[in-house]
């Protein structure tokens, strides 16, 4: 496993990390070589809740576990505001870095990156993965409530509730086992710094209906969602697949809104057919943009 730092901007090799003074930095956990296969974390987490996936799926292929802004190793990089200048700011880093076109997984917040990225920067795309996220907008009531919680995280005293939060990412059975995979979540969300979490959601409460893009979306595509997700409804999911032109379904049983820690073996198994189906990494169809 590998540690990098990525400058945004500089045009290298994700693996060769070089740096130049004054270029923002992300960082990513990697392991493997091959095909690149990036991940995107949700809200309020970091690249921890990809870490089932890292050795299992490193075969043959170059797993990145990318922070966004803010969070876990990229804490210290500026949080971009509003959602378009998001995804910009995480499109111009992947363009800079990949040498081919990626298989790009998001959950969540992570996943309406996904689809901006898809809509500004379809180079970067061998395949797509949407892990229990969706295409609608807020309602103004969902939308209202983010923007309080927003608010009220600007005072240096106030913080989540852990308990809350990571009750409602999980499945209620996931929730009173309790255990590694509890401990894992609490830790992400408590080590997420509320200046990241108030403009994080306030970029999620400022994205558009990012419906219109699903119909254009034309390569391989996987939707994933935990039957017992508490935050985003699985028929929401459901209807997102259903409006992508050829997509696979995977409803993950028993699992809340984080089915990569909470159940990563059929998770593991559907992104490995996934990229079965795909051009062969190194030949003109499966590395050239």
């Amino acid at each position: 496993m590998r540690v990098r730092t990525m400058n945004a901007h500089t045009p290298t090799d994700l693996t060769l990390g070089s740096e130049r003074a004054g270029v923002p930095r992300w960082s990513a956990v990697e392991q493997g070589v091959g095909r690149p296969v990036v991940f995107l974390h949700g809200y309020p987490l970091n690249h921890l809740m990809w870490e089932p996936q890292l050795r299992p799926l490193s075969l043959g292929n170059h797993i990145i576990l990318l922070d966004l802004p803010g969070y876990g190793l990229a804490r210290d990089r500026p949080v971009p505001e509003g959602f378009w200048p998001y995804v910009d700011d995480v499109g111009r880093t992947l363009v800079a870095h990949l040498t081919g076109p990626a298989v790009v997984v998001g959950h969540s917040f992570g996943g309406y990156l996904v689809q901006g990225l898809y809509h500004k920067f379809p180079e970067l795309f061998a395949a797509m993965v949407l892990a229990d996220t969706r295409s609608d907008p807020d309602t103004p009531k969902a939308r209202e409530a983010r923007l309080s919680t927003a608010a009220r995280l600007e005072d240096p005293s106030e913080h989540l509730n852990e308990d809350e939060v990571v009750r409602g990412l999980l499945a209620p059975a996931t929730w009173a086992e309790g255990g590694a995979v509890v401990e894992r979540v609490r830790t992400m969300v408590r080590e997420a710094p509320s200046p990241t979490l108030v403009r994080t959601l306030r970029a999620i409460a400022d994205r558009p209906d990012l419906g219109p893009i699903l119909p254009t979306i034309d390569i391989p595509t996987l939707v994933i969602w935990g039957t017992e997700d508490q935050l985003i409804p699985p028929a929401q999911s459901e209807a997102m697949a259903r409006r992508i032109r050829g997509s696979t379904e995977l409803p993950v049983p028993d699992a809340g809104h984080l089915p990569s820690l909470e159940a990563p073996e059929p998770c593991n198994d559907a992104l490995r057919r996934l990229l079965d189906r795909l051009p062969p990494w190194g030949s003109p169809e499966g590395s050239n943009r």
